[in-house]
């Protein structure tokens, strides 16, 4: 292989990797409850994982948080790229689909 071709390689790859690890996904933070600052500590109480294809362009599962926030509570949500989403976006990377988690924690 020529020097060029090896060169063009290296940046296809490289491109492909941090194509792989980057998304423009939206989590809707959505439900009948007061959002309370995530600087104040909580009980986890739900999780749940969202699907995207197109890295993160269309949702393919429900993207808000209506189904997993209780009514009537203090709560505060984190939006994750848990470790578990990237080892499964590695594989279903290839195909463009790919998945972030939304957490609810109660606060007292």
């Amino acid at each position: 292989m020529s020097k060029h071709v090896r060169v063009i390689a290296a940046i296809v790859c490289l491109g492909f990797m941090i194509t792989m690890f980057s998304s423009c996904s939206t989590i809707n933070v959505t439900g009948n409850a007061k959002l309370i600052p995530s600087t104040q500590e909580g009980t986890k109480i739900a999780e749940k994982r969202v699907w995207y294809a197109l890295w993160g362009l269309v949702p393919i599962s429900n993207n808000t948080t209506d189904d997993i926030v209780p009514a009537n509570t203090n709560v505060r949500v984190e939006t994750k790229y848990t470790f578990l989403d990237v080892v499964i976006s590695i594989f279903t990377g290839l195909v463009t689909i790919n998945c972030h988690t939304a957490e609810v924690y109660e606060v007292k």
